[in-house]
């Protein structure tokens, strides 16, 4: 008999649940289920009424957790091979991150040009919900984040080459992934969601925002609507300035070719079309259950734009590395296995093929690893002349440039500025100061010794002026210098260079 695995995509306010038997290359959905956990009286509670069902409470799990409950960062590593870099990833995120090292779990996935995109999630966050599910339900084999999982899905597919974004637009925030060539390349929680618009409609309509979001459910809504309009107007232009930024730093190479939709708000008929507008493509509704050919029970009617990701969480098992495992570490060793039909016989095959195979790794292992360590030992070499150049001796490598780490760090004043004022308070103050509808962009900014230097593009010589003077209202900054401006090279925007010097 098949083995049954359950998906759970669990966000702020709902947990939706898909079981799915495993067959051949497909399989079947046999139930899902969509708890309100403020109904329910939390999620503890809703495990549990979801555990009621003896179906539900006996099958493996994967968990997808919302994007906003992880970091996620970027680096690069000059290898591919995954014991070295699991073994040099937490030395590469620990200046990255506003957690210690120890405290965190990471997994990655790769990308183009020897880059990692990593996902970083508190070790008692994965505690809590491996003892939350597994008191109620079944082992927990997976740890993913809800767009990841979803976007595996997507970019399995043959047609995958070239640039996308994937939306899941929730009640209140819309996850965002933008890939390009097979590869997340950006991952993103976005303040817009169906909550946003239902408010925006009913000052449209002059009614209350339970009408208005029975209105909107029954696509009851006037083809004009000021408010609403320009709610999803400003949506798209952030996104099409995250699409802007990434190609200016070289992170993404051509513009979306497709948009991709899911969650409550995809149908949302004037969203659609401002997105149409702004990147000149028609979004497509996904429906994971077509684009997989699954089977589901005759009985069970699935909405997919509202369970497609439950539905990538319970197809993850099968999704290879183009997703990330949070279930690493000192909790991998817990994971609940797959079970293979006819197991038995399956294993004395791979039994005999494993000894095969050890017999004749034997006669060549010595020679593979010389060879091997000789290459280590070069590369460890060069990287570490690269990086401590005036070191006489490389004794303990990763010792001496965790030193020459903190002593640039005491040099530059890198991470932290005053005792006071540190780059996370900065970056804060001048993303809450910066109006929305001015229209800037950022491409150079660096901090060393109490000194902010600031470099980007505005529409106007207006637009930089006001942000000069919103800058100067800041607690942190003594005063802020604007240097020379100049035309862009296409002429429509202005070049601007800050100088600001902290308290």
């Amino acid at each position: 008999m098949p083995q049954t695995f359950l998906g759970l995509d669990i966000g702020p306010d709902t947990l939706k649940a898909v079981l799915f038997a495993r067959k051949g290359t497909g399989g079947r959905i046999l139930d899902a289920r969509v708890l309100n956990i403020n109904d329910c009286g939390g999620i503890d509670e809703a495990l549990k009424k979801l555990a009621e069902d003896k179906k539900f409470a006996e099958a493996s799990c994967s968990l997808a957790l919302p994007p906003s409950d992880v970091i996620f960062r970027q680096i690069h590593l000059p290898f591919r091979d995954d014991s070295r870099i699991r073994k040099t990833l937490a030395f590469e995120l620990e200046p990255l991150i506003p957690l210690p090292i120890d405290d965190v779990i990471a997994d990655y996935v790769t990308l183009p040009q020897e880059d990692l995109m990593v996902a970083v999630l508190k070790k008692s966050s994965v505690a809590e919900w491996i003892e939350k599910v597994e008191a109620v339900l079944g082992k927990v084999s997976v740890i993913d984040v809800s767009i990841a999982a979803l976007a595996a899905q997507i970019m399995t597919e043959k047609s995958q080459g070239g640039c996308g974004i994937l939306l899941d637009i929730g009640a209140r925030s819309t996850a965002a992934v933008i890939y390009e060539d097979g590869a997340m390349k950006q991952i993103r929680s976005l303040a817009f969601g169906g909550a946003q618009i239902t408010e925006a409609l009913a000052r449209d309509l002059s009614i209350s925002t339970a009408e208005a979001e029975q209105k909107k459910l029954a696509g009851d809504y006037p083809s004009a609507s000021p408010n609403t309009e320009d709610l999803c107007r400003r949506f798209c232009a952030e996104l099409q300035n995250t699409i802007e930024f990434m190609k200016l730093n070289g992170s993404l190479n051509n513009n979306p070719t497709r948009l991709i939709l899911t969650g409550g708000g995809s149908l949302f008929v004037p969203l659609q079309k401002e997105l149409e507008k702004s990147f000149a493509q028609a979004p497509e509704i996904l429906d994971l259950i077509r684009l997989r050919q699954l089977d589901t029970e005759e009985s069970l009617r699935v909405q997919p734009q509202i369970m497609n990701t439950a539905m990538a969480a319970a197809l993850r098992p099968f999704a290879g590395r183009k997703s990330f495992n949070l279930r690493q570490g000192e909790f991998a060793g817990k994971a609940a296995r797959v079970h293979v039909e006819g197991q038995f016989k399956w294993a004395a095959i791979m039994a005999g093929i494993i000894l095969l195979l050890f017999a004749v790794n034997q006669g060549l292992d010595y020679q593979i690893k010389t060879r091997r360590l000789d290459s280590l030992k070069k590369q460890i070499a060069a990287t570490f002349k690269k990086d401590v150049p005036d070191a006489a001796n490389m004794v303990d490598p990763v010792q001496q440039l965790r030193t020459k780490l903190e002593e640039n760090k005491k040099t530059f004043g890198i991470y932290k500025g005053t005792s006071e004022t540190t780059v996370l308070n900065i970056l804060k103050e001048v993303s809450g100061l910066i109006a929305s509808s001015l229209d800037i962009v950022i491409y150079n900014f660096s901090y060393e010794n109490g000194v902010i230097n600031m470099k980007g593009e505005a529409k106007n010589v207006d637009d930089i002026s006001a942000m000069k003077n919103e800058l100067m209202k800041s607690r942190y900054f003594k005063d802020v210098v604007m240097g020379p401006t100049n035309l862009a090279k296409d002429g429509g925007k202005v070049n601007f260079d800050l100088r600001i010097n902290t308290k």
